[in-house]
């Protein structure tokens, strides 16, 4: 059968728009990370501001504020999967090599960075990381923080082995990707709770009733989170902020969120661990002379690919 000289020029023309086609990059995709794997560094183009990042799996929102005479620093962060939200330490499990935050972040490829709860310093607590089991030595001293693999916070609050264990058993679905040990717990289930030594186990270990620089890790909704830091008496024209104090910054932080209510809210190691990084660099307590070296880092990365 003999083709016509349009037909043939049709024919010609999809073979060129086939060739085209397949010399185009593979399409844009946002793609899960393994717990192993580490993340892309992210494009420099959705960094828009120097408080701003976003891409189609990840934005992050960086304000500030004053309260109670003292800067405070805080981040929004939304992510797309679970995987994005992730914890590295500095060398490996109980090896007391400690590095800058700055210098973790980096590594890691984070976009948004923060201190996570020196565990190389203690030796109890449930401490899981990036799904490894390290301990299982709960202290009711130090409440635990967990993410599982939905990216949702949950907390034992004055937590014990058998604490632990009851939380997985009637838990029989989640399982926990990252946990840390400090506290206290600051608001569950929409409460604020009382900052007290009353009613806080470890209040005098941390210093609840001095003025000290202090981090919070929040959860306002799905796969969107709150972080919250506050300067010290060591940072110029800022006096710290005791545990009472530093709860009445985040419900002022909590009256700036559009549309946010802090669901949960955890404070996690403070005074010269107090760090968060954005793009590489350190954004809090930029006058504080005493930085303390981290041994390890939750942080936030980007999953998308173009």
């Amino acid at each position: 059968m003999q083709l016509t000289n349009a037909a043939r020029r049709t024919l010609a023309a999809l073979a060129a728009l086939a060739l085209l086609l397949g010399c185009l990059p593979a399409l844009a995709e946002i793609k899960p990370l393994s717990l192993e794997e580490v993340a892309q560094a992210p494009a420099e183009q959705y960094y828009t501001s120097d408080t701003h990042y976003e891409d189609p799996s990840l934005t992050v929102d960086i304000g500030e504020g004053r309260i109670h005479e003292t800067n405070y620093v805080y981040a929004v962060i939304k992510i797309a999967d679970p995987s994005q939200i992730r914890t590295a330490m500095a060398y490996k499990y109980n090896s007391s090599r400690t590095v800058p935050g700055e210098t973790m972040a980096t590594a890691n490829n984070a976009v948004l960075a923060i201190n996570a709860d020196y565990h190389n310093y203690y030796d109890y607590g449930y401490l899981v990381r990036q799904g490894v089991e390290y301990r299982m030595r709960p202290r009711k001293e130090w409440d635990v923080l967990m993410i599982d693999q939905h990216g949702d916070l949950h907390v034992i609050i004055e937590p014990t082995k058998k604490k632990v264990e009851d939380w997985h058993a009637a838990n029989p679905d989640l399982t926990v990707v990252n946990s840390f040990n400090f506290g206290p717990v600051i608001k569950i289930d929409g409460e604020w709770r009382r900052m007290h030594q009353d009613t806080v186990q470890n209040f005098f270990q941390i210093a609840g009733a001095k003025q000290y620089a202090r981090m919070a890790v929040c959860q306002l909704d799905t796969l969107t989170y709150l972080i919250v830091s506050c300067e010290s008496v060591l940072d110029e024209n800022s006096s710290g902020m005791t545990l009472k104090e530093f709860e009445e910054c985040l419900q002022e932080v909590e009256g700036k969120l559009d549309g946010y209510e802090i669901k949960l809210a955890y404070n996690i190691d403070g005074g010269g661990s107090t760090t968060m990084v954005f793009h590489n660099k350190k954004i809090n307590s930029l006058t504080n002379p005493k930085v303390r070296d981290l041994s390890d880092i939750l942080y936030f990365v980007s999953i998308y690919s173009e």
